[in-house]
């Protein structure tokens, strides 16, 4: 109610002031000073201005206006043709070198027919039981260096089978142990098992392949023991070697006789001079 008190005067004497204004009258000459601040106060409260925003001016521009015409989009290159590569087949491959006192420290002793330094360490490639072509290395005479790299050769040619290449000196120059474990290898300064005469292998001119499936054989006998199932040759495995083999052809090319046609047949021996 206090409310409505102070507002009717005020629109009373807003009105008064406007009619007035209408008759020529000055509202202020006939108004109180302290009537006249609240009229004032009241007809024209304060406002708050709007803030000025400045906006540059646009750049000048000369010439004939130009149309913006889209660039096309971009393309993508399309992959070039997927080339089928075929790997190359494996490739024959050997090294020679020295054989020092090391090499043969378990397989060679000053009582051996020739001194260390007559004798070459090769590394050969060949294929093995999974058919893969791996190296191995092998001990053999310097003199017949050539004819034992053409023989592996010939035998990787044709595709012959061997389990390992390895020194004998690996298995503490043990023989039988070597050929239990079906390892090819070459020297070995031993004798003729049962003998006191030296074997070709003292001299470095023979070489042992696949020795458990092609053992040494006489009737009622065979070494290594563990090869006694494969005397009979009737049923061939992989890496065996039998009269008219491959291998025996490549050998025999090269001058050198295979032990299979011997008396007491030794199917896993290649020797040069052959006996």
């Amino acid at each position: 109610m206090l409310v409505m008190r102070s507002i009717r005067p005020t629109v009373a004497i807003a009105g008064l002031a406007l009619f007035a204004a209408a008759c020529g009258t000055s509202a202020a000459s006939d108004t109180p000073p302290e009537t006249m601040a609240q009229i004032t106060a009241t007809a024209a409260p304060e406002t708050t201005a709007a803030p000025i925003v400045t906006v540059p001016p646009a750049p000048a521009t000369g010439g004939t206006p130009t149309t913006r015409v889209p660039l096309p989009p971009p393309t993508t290159t399309p992959p070039l043709p997927t080339t089928t590569t075929t790997a190359a087949p494996p490739t024959f491959a050997y090294t020679v070198g020295p054989v020092t006192e090391e090499t043969v420290s378990a397989s060679w002793n000053e009582e051996c027919p020739l001194h260390f330094e007559e004798l070459s360490l090769l590394t050969l490639t060949y294929w093995n039981f999974y058919g893969k072509a791996v190296t191995g290395p092998l001990v053999i005479n310097t003199s017949v260096v050539d004819e034992v790299i053409n023989a592996f050769e010939g035998l990787f040619r044709i595709g012959f089978p061997i389990e390992r290449l390895a020194l004998v000196d690996e298995y503490d120059g043990d023989d039988k142990a070597a050929m239990r474990a079906n390892v090819t290898s070459g020297f070995n300064c031993r004798y003729v098992d049962g003998t006191e005469r030296w074997s070709n292998h003292a001299f470095g001119l023979a070489i042992d392949i696949n020795p458990l499936i092609n053992p040494w054989a006489r009737e009622g006998n065979a070494l290594p023991l563990e090869g006694t199932r494969h005397t009979n040759r009737e049923n061939p495995l992989p890496g065996m070697i039998n009269i008219g083999d491959g291998a025996v052809t490549v050998f025999a090319e090269l001058g050198w006789t295979w032990g299979g046609v011997w008396q007491s047949a030794d199917y896993m021996h290649f020797s040069q001079p052959g006996n």
